[in-house]
């Protein structure tokens, strides 16, 4: 009898200890909500021959308080220019035009009506579906959060019912980082001049700041601010004494460039590369 004794103890402790673990450890598969706050560009491919939209969004999600700690909970939004935005595309990933393919012709650009963006993104590896508006146009769009919680895949895209206009196709995007570096090349200056220029980027709290220095023929200097949403910038500052003068901007990844257009007529204004 008393050789059994110990195994009898020994069988109560692991019985006890795996009851106490099993109260503290987190059912299988449970995860928490993922922070997707941040700048995002959601790549929308037409499969009706309209071409493809660069959704650039400036992500924001909405918080609920555990335990007296402030969690995101899920919510996603975007609301207003200054924090979504939509560019045209070509296949080679180049900028056609700034402002969306609808309303209107298929493939051509409108800067009309409001742009916002409302969904939820439940887990990482789960649902992520939201719905846009462009230019008073209403998708609906479907999608998983990827793995590194960083991305979206599988994504599809449809107009909502009664939409003017009529479009579907494949949808793919990515938090991607802040814009910065050094990039040079041909530039048309405010005052008709094309320059040789520097321009040096930096990024913070969604505002991008140019810092543009010309150097031939023309040895000028003028600073540009102003909010960047995915891939897409809009800025304005001083150039000498004239008025204020402000661009339209996209970083295009495939060519790793700067694309820049004067607003004010609007007109192509050159295209800058990454410098290594």
């Amino acid at each position: 009898m008393t050789r059994f004794l110990p195994a009898i103890v020994i069988l109560a402790l692991a019985v006890a200890l795996v009851s106490c673990s099993s109260s503290s450890v987190s059912a299988p598969g449970a995860s928490a909500t993922p922070s997707v706050a941040g700048t995002w560009e959601f790549l929308a491919v037409s499969s009706n021959g309209g071409g493809t939209t660069g959704i650039e969004v400036a992500l924001q999600e909405g918080t609920v308080l555990i335990n007296g700690v402030s969690e995101p909970n899920g919510d996603v939004s975007a609301t207003g220019v200054n924090q979504i935005a939509f560019v045209c595309l070509n296949s080679a990933g180049g900028v056609i035009s700034f402002g969306g393919n609808c309303a209107g012709q298929s493939g051509v650009c409108t800067t009309t009506g409001v742009n916002s963006l409302s969904g939820t993104a439940d887990s990482i590896g789960g649902p992520f579906t939201f719905t846009y508006s462009e230019n008073g146009n209403a998708f609906s769009v479907t999608g998983t959060l990827g793995s590194d919680g960083q991305s979206f895949v599988n994504g599809t895209y449809e107009q909502q019912t009664g939409g003017a206009c009529v479009d579907s196709g494949s949808v793919t995007g990515l938090l991607v980082p802040k814009l910065t570096g050094v990039y040079t090349g041909k530039m048309t200056l405010p005052d008709g001049t094309v320059d040789s220029v520097t321009a040096t980027l930096s990024q913070s709290s969604g505002i991008l700041t140019v810092q543009i220095i010309g150097s031939t023929p023309e040895n000028v200097s003028f600073n540009l601010t102003g909010p960047v949403t995915g891939h897409a910038f809009a800025v304005q500052g001083q150039f000498g004494g004239d008025p204020a003068v402000a661009y339209e901007g996209y970083f295009e990844v495939a060519h790793q460039s700067l694309y820049f257009v004067n607003t004010a007529n609007p007109a192509y204004t050159g295209t800058l590369t990454l410098q290594q």
